[in-house]
């Protein structure tokens, strides 16, 4: 069984082995599947597949997984936001990470590596590497990112390699950041030597060489961020949140090599490198994260509707197209956006503050949706009210001439929508990025889905970052200037501090809503930054002194979200009942 085929199982996330066996009719020809013996399941081929199978449903995805929880989004759920200060949790409500659901599928990943050499010997060659090879270096490489979501969030943690029995001693001490880093790095390299170059079939979706290397470029370039090479005041066990000792321009040097291991590779490639337009460049921007597949593609997990696993976008819509649009971007990240001559969008210009949504990066266009942009067919009820099919998210002022006063007439997308009142979405914009515009909320909230949790430009990034870091900003700028150039933007020129900040905000747009901004805003230490009140717009088309109605709205940030930041948020806390059940663990800074 391959990974391909087990989106059939995605619905059984987190049930033990044995419960995924019970629910499998293909193997019900041999014997009953409750009666599985251990000897059976590691002989059995197919069965150990459909064990690595279960290994990779765990890994987590979301449109919003950390976007609401950084100043990519905001979202208004009954009266209560889910605002930044949300981050800055107690040990006792501790959920970021989840750290049980990592350490579950890193003792699957032990378990697997343990036994999986009782397979018999195959030497046939698929992709041109064997069965049990293929699956030994799938174990190593899934291990190695269970770890590194890990240490994202905590920084070093123990490194457990074996699968624990009941007489063991389940206590262990975290291990310092440096070991982490190493054992992730190593643990890639040996996955790489085993994994096929690239996958073809029923075996697209599956980790190869060319995943394990760019999950060491990720985690090296982590590594050498600002954070984990920064002191932490009066912490009493700084090597667990970062290094204590060596150079730092090895490390990004280390970062730089990594990432040039992938480029080396040869067969990854930039979406659409050389568009002929900026609407060309929308257009192909919106489409890579619509395809199937894709020369981005790295390290990626499909959904398919047409077997009823698909991705369910209803959280994602506006809500007068069917949805609830529970993603909604910031007024902060649409300024983010530059004009399309490459110069910094600003509201005290006067002209751009009028129009706030002309002349923009051609990615926004692919990414957001707002007042006026159009989007998909309404239903035939709604026609008449727009035959258009553009998001309604604003306030009309009508003057009621027989009353004699002014009414007001919202916009089937707003949160006074006579489709779905109150919503979810106080944003004023909605999330377009994934969404594809043939999608009929009202027929099926499921679609299809390439979810790409690596792809070639995050490479391209990292490359052009530790350029930076090292100093080597011609060559920085040639790598940054390779996306910009697949968006229609013009190059970057700046050299020092001022080409790593627009370095940082050509990152934050290109992988917005792909669970990157949340971790660098943390590695790059701006937490004050990107914490703070979060802002919406508030869209009216004003009533004319002639009592007409205007035809281009004016358009205001306000606040909706309060927040701030505390340095302990770099990092978040483990549990409290983690903590009781391991006394050798430390706790992070400013969580005791």
């Amino acid at each position: 069984m391959n990974y391909k085929n087990s989106n059939l199982l995605y619905i059984f996330l987190g049930f033990t082995f044995t419960l995924l066996l019970s629910c499998n009719k293909s193997f019900l020809d041999t014997k009953p599947s409750t009666q599985f013996a251990e000897s059976d399941v590691w002989s059995d081929a197919n069965l150990i597949q459909l064990n690595m199978n279960s290994i990779y449903t765990q890994n987590p995805w979301s449109f919003s997984w950390t976007s609401l929880s950084v100043d990519e989004a905001r979202c208004y759920d009954g009266g209560n936001d889910y605002n930044m200060s949300n981050m800055l949790m107690t040990p006792d409500n501790a959920g970021w990470g989840d750290w049980n659901g990592r350490y579950r599928a890193i003792r699957d990943c032990n378990v697997f590596l343990e036994n999986i050499d009782k397979l018999g010997d195959d030497q046939a060659l698929i992709d041109g590497v064997t069965l049990k090879d293929r699956l030994k270096g799938e174990a190593t490489f899934l291990r190695a990112w269970y770890y590194h979501l890990l240490i994202k969030y905590f920084g070093g943690v123990p490194l457990i390699t074996k699968s624990y029995t009941l007489t063991d001693d389940f206590t262990a001490p975290r291990n310092s950041f440096a070991e982490c880093v190493q054992f992730i790095s190593d643990e890639c390299d040996k996955a790489a030597a085993l994994l096929p170059l690239e996958n073809t079939g029923e075996n697209k979706g599956r980790a190869t060489k060319g995943a394990a290397l760019a999950l060491k470029s990720r985690i090296l370039l982590h590594a050498a961020s600002d954070l984990y090479n920064t002191a932490f005041p009066g912490f009493s066990n700084p090597e667990l949140l970062g290094y204590v000792d060596g150079n730092r321009d090895q490390r990004w040097q280390a970062a730089k090599d990594a990432a040039k291991a992938v480029i080396d590779l040869g067969i990854y490639g930039l979406y659409q490198p050389n568009p002929a337009s900026a609407e060309e460049a929308t257009k192909n921007y919106e489409e890579l994260f619509t395809s199937k597949q894709s020369e981005e593609d790295i390290f990626i997990r499909y959904f398919s509707a047409s077997v009823n696993q698909g991705a369910d976008f209803w959280g994602v819509f506006p809500n007068g197209f069917g949805g609830i649009e529970t993603n909604g971007p910031t007024s902060e990240l649409v300024d983010a956006y530059e004009m399309s001559d490459g110069t910094v969008f600003s509201r005290a210009n006067p002209a751009q503050n009028i129009e706030p949504y002309k002349n923009r990066d051609p990615r926004f266009y692919a990414t957001i949706l707002y007042e006026g942009a159009k989007f998909r067919p309404r239903p035939a009820n709604l026609q008449g009210i727009d035959p258009v099919g553009v998001l309604q998210v604003g306030t009309w002022e009508k003057w009621d001439a027989e009353a004699g006063k002014v009414t007001y007439v919202y916009g089937l997308d707003s949160r006074n929508s006579a489709v779905y009142g109150g919503g979810y979405n106080n944003a004023g914009t909605s999330m377009l990025k994934y969404i594809n515009r043939r999608t009929d909320m009202y027929v099926n909230h499921q679609d299809d889905l390439t979810w790409r949790y690596i792809r070639y430009s995050e490479i391209i990034l990292n490359y052009a970052e530790a350029c930076i870091g090292l100093g080597e900003d011609v060559e920085a700028r040639t790598y940054i200037n390779m996306i910009r150039k697949k968006a229609a933007m013009p190059d970057v020129t700046e050299s020092g501090d001022a080409l790593k900040e627009r370095y940082q905000n050509e990152r934050r747009i290109e992988l917005v809503f792909e669970d990157h901004r949340f971790f660098d805003v943390r590695r790059w230490m701006i937490g004050p930054e990107a914490y703070h009140p979060m802002h919406g717009v508030d869209v009216v088309y004003k009533l004319n002194p002639d009592r007409t109605t205007a035809t281009i709205p004016i358009i205001t940030p306000v606040e909706i979200t309060t927040g701030k930041w505390e340095d302990k948020a770099y990092f978040l806390p483990i549990s409290r009942d983690e903590m009781n059940k391991n006394p050798k663990l430390v706790q992070n800074p400013g969580y005791n």
